[in-house]
């Protein structure tokens, strides 16, 4: 059985607070004179190092919500918490800071640079992050060469 904390996210049963907490998240998009409905009040909580699948029939708004949970996108209405930290009505600097360091978002279309090798891609994150040079090319080698491009760091996405 689950309590609730202060801000309204439940605790499980080991006091665990969930990392991520959506609360009746609601997304209406006006199209001309009429009102599309996104999202018709998502609840959903998630515990660190827990992975769930959203999954659903095109149009039931999925990306809609992947929008709003990597912050690329705000509800309508709503409370979206992340750390207990209520991000539904942050602003454009304060959301960039959200995705920089607390999410990671792997797109359908891979939107990289296009005349960047995969290297300078990879970095590119950790120069927002304020990672120092050396550490930051470390960094980005260990991870292309984890998933198995070690040895087309120099090459461009068209490439890989």
């Amino acid at each position: 059985m689950a309590a609730d904390n202060r801000n309204g996210a439940s605790v499980d049963s080991q006091g665990e607070a969930p990392v991520v907490v959506l609360r009746d998240i609601k997304k209406i998009y006006q199209m001309g004179d009429v009102e599309v409905q996104a999202l018709r009040g998502v609840d959903l909580e998630i515990l660190q190092g827990e992975m769930i699948a959203v999954m659903g029939p095109s149009g039931s708004g999925k990306s809609t919500l992947m929008n709003i949970v990597g912050c690329l996108d705000v509800p309508s209405e709503g409370q979206y918490l992340i750390d207990a930290q209520d991000v539904s009505r942050l602003n454009d600097d304060q959301l960039a800071e959200i995705r920089c360091r607390k999410i990671g978002f792997v797109f359908q279309s891979f939107n990289l640079l296009a005349r960047t090798t995969a290297l300078a891609n990879v970095e590119l994150p950790l120069v927002y992050a304020g990672v120092s040079g050396r550490e930051r090319r470390q960094r980005a080698v260990e991870s292309l060469t984890l998933v198995g491009l070690g040895d087309r760091l120099h090459h461009k996405p068209s490439e890989l």
